[in-house]
């Protein structure tokens, strides 16, 4: 946009800047609304870039303006309120008691004992397919082997793993599947 017609804009602007905001005012639904869609547009018009004449000055800033309010609109719909976050920072963590925190300690030490019972191979295709979320083919290619052998080693480990789990009592319930890529 050539700088004349962008000084021509800016002029024009805030010279109609009561009219335009009423105009807003029906997309945005308030004025404060439709303010800050003509700030951001004034802000907007620096960047423009308009190679010809503008022939309708109004209609271009409103369209502009217009496309301003709805990005914002879209941007408030994203992000929680201050009064939605407050709300939510004052729920009771359940999850926080100190039995169930004993519990959960209780239960990774476990799991770290029956990992220990993995061979290393074993041992280390699991961490990479359930810790390190590598895909099947990855761990292949890491480990130089087949694609059928990372399967056959990640299924005895996981197959080792719960039967041990549930010998000692801590296995989760329907833990016997889970979210996997292959």
């Amino acid at each position: 946009m050539s700088d004349s017609t962008r000084v021509q804009l800016r002029k024009l602007l805030a010279s109609r800047y009561t009219y335009l905001v009423k105009r807003l005012e029906r997309v945005t639904g308030s004025k404060d609304g439709a303010a800050d869609a003509l700030h951001e547009t004034w802000l907007r018009l620096e960047n423009a870039n308009v190679s010809t004449q503008v022939a309708n000055a109004d209609a271009y800033i409103l369209g502009m303006a217009n496309n301003v309010a709805i990005d914002q609109h879209r941007r408030e719909r994203r992000h929680l309120h201050e009064d939605d976050v407050e709300a939510l920072l004052e729920l009771p963590d359940e999850l926080a008691n100190p039995e169930r925190i004993v519990a959960a300690r209780h239960k990774v030490e476990a799991l770290k004992d029956v990992l220990r019972g993995l061979t290393p191979r074993r041992r280390a295709i699991l961490l990479a397919a359930r810790v390190d979320g590598l895909l099947n083919r990855e761990i292949a290619e890491h480990f130089g082997i087949s694609l059928r052998l990372v399967e056959s080693e990640l299924s005895a480990a996981m197959k080792y793993c719960l039967q041990r789990m549930e010998d000692i009592g801590d296995a989760y319930p329907g833990s016997r599947s889970g979210p996997r890529k292959f």
